[in-house]
């Protein structure tokens, strides 16, 4: 099924009137590292431009400095010497509804498993987390709600364990191997919880370049968290949160790319088109 504009209207989750920071939806990053802090960054400004109510980053000294300097609204969760200690005790003190992990996470990654199996939490799953799984034949630890995988071909193929791939049916596959949400970027994106498969096909060519990816998996752990607070079927959250992320990313880009054209499209200038976009969207 294609999303469109009435998809996204019916769907995107609308703040109350009477709503609070805790309850609109809380997300912990776990991302960026020394070589690719900007990831991070990117992470939190998807999460807080698609309506997140609280965006904690947990990363080392120098992605935190870079993140404060540029989102003062981020929580930040400095770790040092002791990394996965201090990851898990901020998901026991932060309590989010939402994990995202992976975005620029280099050598960390290599704890993704464990960290999942601590929190048995929501999370969407990306970059060098998606790598780390794909070269291990483990299941994904149980949670308390589905996980979002969210990769491009090149992923896609790892995780599959083939070297071609058929893209229409690649996501359908995925989530029927590891139970989770999939979402396949491309020039056409498909989502599948494997059964049904969405596909969206807006964005454009612009958007292959780094940190497109970064704000996707901020922005469909935002909805996944609003989503969540609203209804009770979570695998229909992470399946609607993956088809509107994507649909509002790939809309953000091309209406971005009518001013700045494909070539010089950064992933900056498709957040600073999500608050019009919204706004005109849900009219």
């Amino acid at each position: 099924m294609k999303i469109t504009k009435k998809f996204f209207k019916n769907n995107f989750p609308k703040i109350e009137k009477d709503s609070y920071k805790n309850i609109n939806g809380k997300i912990l990053i776990i991302a960026g590292s020394k070589t690719m802090q900007g990831a991070a960054v990117l992470n939190v400004l998807g999460a807080y431009f698609c309506g997140a109510g609280m965006v904690a980053l947990a990363s080392i000294p120098e992605v935190i400095k870079a993140t404060v300097c540029t989102v003062p609204q981020a929580l930040v969760l400095p770790f040092e010497k002791n990394q996965i200690a201090e990851i898990k005790k901020y998901i026991k003190t932060f309590k989010p509804d939402v994990l995202l992990i992976g975005s620029g996470l280099a050598e960390l990654a290599k704890h993704t498993l464990e960290i999942l199996d601590f929190a048995k939490l929501p999370a969407v799953i990306d970059a060098s987390s998606l790598t780390f799984l794909a070269s291990k034949n483990t299941k994904l630890p149980k949670a308390g709600g589905p996980y979002i995988l969210t990769p491009h071909v090149g992923e896609m193929k790892k995780l599959l364990k083939q070297k071609t791939i058929n893209t229409k049916t690649a996501a359908k596959n995925l989530a029927q191997k590891t139970g989770a949400i999939c979402l396949l970027k491309g020039p056409i994106t498909y989502i599948s919880n494997g059964t049904k498969i969405y596909e969206s096909h807006a964005g454009n060519c612009g958007l292959a370049k780094a940190g497109s990816g970064d704000v996707l998996g901020g922005i469909i752990a935002a909805l996944y968290a609003r989503l969540l607070t609203q209804n009770k079927d979570k695998k229909q959250a992470a399946f609607t949160a993956a088809a509107l992320g994507c649909y509002l990313h790939g809309t953000a880009a091309d209406l971005a790319a009518k001013e700045t054209g494909k070539t010089s499209l950064l992933a900056t200038d498709v957040i600073h088109k999500m608050p019009f976009l919204i706004k005109n969207l849900l009219k």
